[in-house]
């Protein structure tokens, strides 16, 4: 009976697909970047008085900041879909 084996097929759990054992380089960066964010937020606790055209409210920064990165990507994402269907009507005239 010939079984063929890979060579990831030994017990070791720390072996990933490219070869190079140990966690994932981009995974550790990510968990880096999601902490400063954490402790970034957490630090801006100031109050501040914001208003704009008849809005108007006393909020913290972080929130203020919070929002204004959710409006950026919502700006972002309908930008790009608007972009994106603008080429794709080009290419079908």
């Amino acid at each position: 009976m010939n079984v063929e084996h890979s060579k990831f097929d030994h017990n070791d759990d720390t072996q990933v697909a490219s070869g190079r054992k140990g966690p994932n380089t981009t995974l550790i960066i990510l968990g880096v970047v999601i902490l400063l964010f954490v402790v970034f937020f957490l630090q801006n606790s100031n109050e501040l008085r914001l208003n704009f055209l008849f809005f108007e409210r006393t909020t913290t920064v972080r929130w203020s900041l919070l929002v204004a990165v959710a409006l950026g990507i919502a700006i972002d994402r309908v930008g790009t879909m608007w972009w994106h269907r603008r080429k794709a009507r080009k290419t079908d005239v």
